[in-house]
């Protein structure tokens, strides 16, 4: 291994380490005209988003390495090229019965959830995400894999996965498309609500 590879392999690994007790904080939109729940799911290590869908069902988003999360690859080789240099990236889908709520999300999701967070957005801006979403899983049907473990169908994602754009940093990044502010790292699973007051930003 190189120089700059020895180094980026020990960043990685003290990066956890660094960043031990720094939440992520979500606010959500301090005022909606058409709200709605969505929820973020936090499986430990990463992070998923479940939507509200059209029709009344609820959609499980999910983003991470090609390699890793969908072909279920996960040596020591390729979990150290996941995180250390850009790689190929899927993106994880499932639609469930709805209609949305927590009992529903706890009675479809069969992965484990260590925590979940629940918050309010605007109908209008979920819309625009699943579409845009949708648009990507679609893209391009014939390289579509699924993953028993995760039971999730995956596709590829164009934009390449390392471990400064992990699935925490791109949930982070859908909930800035559904109005909400996000503070903190968004390099580890560690999710928290903030508290929103009428009359800010969101």
């Amino acid at each position: 291994m190189t120089l700059s590879g020895r180094a980026c392999l020990a960043l990685a690994a003290a990066l956890p380490l660094w960043l031990s007790g720094c939440a992520t904080v979500v606010f959500p939109p301090a005022r909606v005209a058409d709200p709605v729940q969505v929820g973020v799911l936090d499986h430990g290590r990463h992070a998923s988003l479940i939507l509200p869908a059209p029709g009344g069902d609820m959609l499980l988003y999910a983003y991470g390495d090609w390699t890793w999360y969908a072909l279920k690859q996960t040596g020591i080789v390729e979990g150290g090229s996941a995180v250390l240099w850009p790689t190929r990236a899927a993106l994880g889908r499932r639609r469930l019965p709805g209609p949305f709520s927590s009992a529903a999300v706890a009675r479809e999701v069969h992965v484990p959830i260590e925590h979940t967070l629940y918050l309010t957005v605007d109908a209008a801006d979920v819309g625009r995400l699943v579409d845009r979403l949708e648009r990507i899983f679609n893209a391009n049907r014939a390289a579509r894999v699924y993953n028993e473990t995760y039971d999730l169908v995956f596709a590829p994602h164009p934009d390449p996965y390392w471990i400064f754009h992990n699935s925490n940093q791109v949930v982070a990044g859908w909930l800035e498309e559904l109005g909400c502010r996000v503070e903190g790292p968004t390099i580890l699973s560690d999710w928290q609500l903030g508290d929103q007051k009428p009359g800010t930003d969101g």
